[in-house]
Order: C-alpha cells, then structure tokens, then sequence
C-alpha cells in the first residue's frame, strides 16, 4: 500500500509556510523567537514572541490568508492590550512593517 502524504498539515499548510519565511527574514534581521504553546487550560495566547536588542518584544499571532482570529484570541488579545501588550497579526514576511506602524494591529485583522 502507497503512503499518500496529506496534502495540507498544520506543519506544511499555509500558516506554517508564512512563519517559516517570516521567521527566517525576521531573525536575518536580530530577531529572536520562541514559540508559545497553548494547552487545554491555556487558550488564545499569540503563537510567539519575539524579541529584539533595539525594537524589544513583539507579540505574534500568524493566521493563513483569509483566516480570522478565534474568539478565545480576541478575549485574550484585549486583556493583553489593557496591559499595554501590543499582539500583531501576520500571515509571512510581507506583513514584517506592520510590527512598526501599528500599535498592536490585532484589532484591524480582517
């Protein structure tokens, strides 16, 4: 019997493909991360963080194009917010200024 590789995984679909690139472009640029993970009695944090000698802590949420935050992550991202956290969300390099022009750009996600 052929073993038929799934056409899209949580490690090859297109979330996992634009955090690969933005962590690769991100960490040529000094950034370091370090992934968060979730359990049953942890929900909506960000999917990283990340830190920097000169811009400091960035807070990262990536989603595959067209997907929209759950609601766990907007109740978390708010109380993260009202302690002066800013969550970014993107979804690959491309979206790397956006971590300098808004103040935490979670709430524009579409």
């Amino acid at each position: 019997m052929l073993y038929k590789k799934p056409k899209r995984t949580v490690s090859t679909g297109p979330e996992s493909q634009g955090t690969d690139r933005l962590i690769r472009y991100m960490e040529a640029r000094g950034w370091h991360f370090e992934r968060l993970a979730a359990g049953m009695y942890q929900v909506g944090l960000p999917d990283w963080v990340a830190f920097h000698v000169k811009f400091g802590l960035r807070w990262i949420e990536m989603k595959a194009p067209g997907r929209k935050l759950r609601r766990s992550q907007e109740i978390k991202f708010a109380i993260m917010e009202q302690y002066g956290q800013e969550v970014y969300v993107l979804e690959d390099e491309r979206h790397y200024p956006l971590l300098f022009k808004d103040k935490g750009n979670w709430r524009h996600y579409a």
